[in-house]
């Protein structure tokens, strides 16, 4: 085990562990060798360290120290933490979207989320949070970023952006601001193939990039690029991943960020799939990357490239000198983390998730009958036990419970109310709602009693569908969205939160 990463230095590295900490591969505790696996890239390689994927908070942390004691060198341990530990880790607590945050542009609950999800990171043995997202989600069609951004205001998104970042380093924990120069104007998913936006670098500079100046201004440490595309910035048509003029003369020289570039998954298809990535691997760093994230065959690549001079270049040097001093500064490791309070944790989650509830348009229900249409989709059991406890409480009748494609008969004297989730995940385009549903939801058009939509995770939906006489929208798919929906609709909770994106009513 190291004693001291203040005193580690590139000087003391062979050329293949050199190499080696250009290159953060997975841990995946849903793979039953992915442990051991782990454990080899240690001992033979010295990788620079880990993202990780499941596991629950003990299996976590128990790995997390082990590979600490057997390790040479400090090791990075990443994760997913946009929406807190929970999002990746079991166990851990789970917000509800970052838009949520943005409703209530309130900087000390985001404070205290950025405390918790720090604490609990680091109770772990993580160190690395591949959060905030600082992309202004331009489009509403945006099938991964949308409800994931703070909001569609540069200004927004840079003051929220800028408190979390600060607040979680302060805390002791790497934070990597993504995707730059800017993921929130695509409409296709980088996991699935490569965007391209086409804005001039002036206009990305007015709307993409002032959430990263602001973070880098408040002495951000780390940088995710994008899968994507910027002709106006990269003739050649190279991803933002791959591009000099991107990382270096973008990033580095204009903006002055002197910190880490850490690249998003090598797994995602926009890079061209398994057969490009080696010679992607090299063009990456090349480009001005420093740390390769998850690639699929870290130990073939190893073997293979070791001693290859190119990891001998002065420009390698001047990586290897910002990973190890990020490593000072956050990969201490081993040190005893008291328990968090998970329990206390996830009711600051849920408060959250209930003060971010936003009417877009309309107010409380007319009458003291609800009939609940709803898609079966996975949190929906959730969204629906919260919101039929809020009715109940009120003393508001839920007659029915149905699903596409029922076509119930509809009484006036009874409210309809469509309970439709839409939330980001890669490679499905969950967050566009399919033909075959809007055409089920439109179906209800012509009914002649009052009519409520109730959007859990993205609110653009509300725009494909003008004639719900009210509109509430919330941004997770948990028991207390479900629940605070149906507050607002009984009048038992004022809202206070307003919607931080634009949508045409």
């Amino acid at each position: 085990m190291y004693e001291n990463p203040a005193v580690f230095s590139s000087k003391n590295l062979s050329a293949p562990r050199r190499a080696a900490q250009f290159l953060m591969p997975r841990i995946d505790f849903s793979d039953t060798g992915s442990i051991e696996r782990a454990e080899r890239l240690v001992r033979d390689f010295a990788v620079c360290g880990f993202i990780v994927f499941n596991g629950d908070v003990n299996l976590v942390r128990q790995t997390t120290r082990k590979l600490v004691s057997i390790s040479e060198f400090p090791l990075f341990f990443g994760c997913d933490v946009e929406r807190g530990l929970g999002q990746r880790v079991s166990g851990g607590t789970l917000f509800p979207f970052a838009m949520a945050q943005g409703a209530i542009d309130d900087e000390a609950a985001l404070r205290g989320q950025a405390i918790i999800t720090a604490r609990e990171m680091k109770y772990c043995g993580l160190n690395l949070a591949f959060a905030p997202v600082l992309d202004v989600n331009t489009e509403p069609l945006n099938p991964i970023i949308n409800v994931r951004a703070f909001s569609d205001d540069p200004a927004l998104v840079s003051k929220l952006g800028g408190v979390f970042a600060e607040t979680i380093q302060k805390e002791g924990v790497l934070a990597c601001a993504k995707h730059f120069p800017g993921h929130g104007a695509t409409l296709e998913d980088s996991h699935a193939r490569l965007p391209r936006v086409t804005k001039s670098l002036e206009r990305l500079m007015e709307s993409d990039l002032p959430p990263f100046k602001e973070a880098i201004a408040k002495r951000l440490h780390c940088v995710m690029p994008a899968h994507v595309c910027f002709p106006a910035l990269d003739p050649l048509g190279a991803p933002a991943t791959l591009s000099e003029s991107v990382l270096r003369d973008l990033l580095r020289e204009r903006l002055g960020f002197n910190g880490l570039v850490v690249s998003d998954s090598f797994r995602m298809d926009a890079l061209g799939g398994e057969e490009r990535e080696e010679e992607n691997i090299l063009a990456a760093l090349a480009a001005g990357v420093d740390i390769v994230l998850d690639p699929r065959d870290p130990e073939g690549f190893l073997e293979r490239q070791a001693e290859n001079e190119f990891f001998q270049d002065p420009a390698r040097a001047e990586s290897l000198s910002r990973i190890f001093y990020a490593k000072k500064l956050f990969a201490s490791g081993g040190e005893e983390i008291s328990a968090p309070d998970f329990k206390g944790n996830a009711g600051q989650a849920m408060e959250i998730s209930r003060r971010a509830a936003c009417v877009f348009r309309g107010g409380v229900l007319r009458g003291a009958e609800v009939s609940v249409l709803h898609f079966g989709k996975e949190g929906s059991d959730e969204i629906l036990d919260g919101l039929c406890e809020g009715f109940s409480e009120k003393k508001v009748t839920v007659k029915r419970r149905f699903c596409c494609p029922e076509t119930p008969d509809l009484d006036i004297s009874s409210s309809f109310v469509c309970v439709l989730s839409a939330t980001p995940e890669a490679w499905t385009e969950n967050c566009i709602v399919p033909p075959v549903i809007a055409d089920y939801v439109n179906s209800f058009s012509s009914f002649s009693g009052e009519k409520i939509l109730l959007t859990f995770g993205s609110p653009y939906p509300a725009a494909e569908f003008p004639f719900f006489d009210t509109v509430v929208s919330l941004f997770d798919s948990s028991r207390a969205a479900g629940r605070a929906a149906a507050e607002i609709l009984t009048g038992k909770r004022v809202p206070t939160a307003r919607l931080p994106v634009r949508i045409a009513k």
